[in-house]
């Protein structure tokens, strides 16, 4: 008998449990569906796609800063839609970070890429020295590129990669309108702005692609 119960009261809380996850996993899917980006990409005659089951592919860019593509990565929504001319694509995602108890945790940020013409990598990080990794070491393209920077500080003050057809910035927090409407005309100065020879390393000119 005893055991009876105690099956009894597995099944219980096995059951309890599934519910919970459940209603937490419909509540999710709900509300990413009806991200904002959704009325965004209406409004811009963009394409949005929450993430969650098939949908639409982004035309290019990443998921993360880190640089991994967006193109089939789950559990991303993202927004692409054209801004002075470019195209661009706005993303919501998440970075872990060591927590002072010792457990990984996740916190939200923002991801705006432009795209851009192939080129070599380059890195922007504030407070650093410019970077092209993939050119050998004093390279002309990037000591021309070090006094442009210089000249321009403007585009010195946030973290900015260029890479695979995108020049890409992100912050902390989720996406809003007014972050990603503000990064993208950042990244579309840049991109305006840079040196030729970065797009002619590749043989390609800038455009609004």
């Amino acid at each position: 008998m005893q055991t009876v119960l105690v099956v009894a009261v597995l099944v219980v809380v096995a059951a309890v449990a599934a519910a919970i996850w459940w209603r937490s996993n419909t509540k999710f899917v709900e509300s990413r569906e009806e991200h904002w980006f959704k009325a965004f990409a209406a409004e811009r005659g963009g394409t949005f796609h929450s993430g969650v089951g098939a949908g639409p592919a982004p035309t290019f860019g990443v998921t993360h800063p880190s640089g991994r593509p967006l193109a089939g990565s789950a559990r991303t929504a993202w927004v692409e839609f054209r801004h002075r001319d470019h195209s661009v694509i706005a993303i919501d995602a998440q970075e872990p970070y060591r927590h002072f108890d010792g457990h990984t945790q996740f916190r939200d940020i923002h991801v705006t890429q432009v795209a851009v013409p192939p080129c070599p990598e380059l890195r922007i990080v504030p407070g650093k020295a410019l970077s092209i990794p993939t050119l050998p070491p004093d390279s002309p393209l990037e000591a021309a590129l070090a006094h442009w920077l210089a000249a321009n500080p403007r585009f010195a003050q946030r973290p900015v990669v260029v890479e695979h057809g995108s020049a890409r910035t992100w912050g902390p927090g989720c996406a809003t309108r007014q972050n990603i409407v503000a990064d993208a005309d950042y990244l579309v100065d840049l991109a305006g702005q840079l040196p030729a020879a970065l797009w002619g390393v590749s043989g390609a000119a800038p455009s609004g692609e």
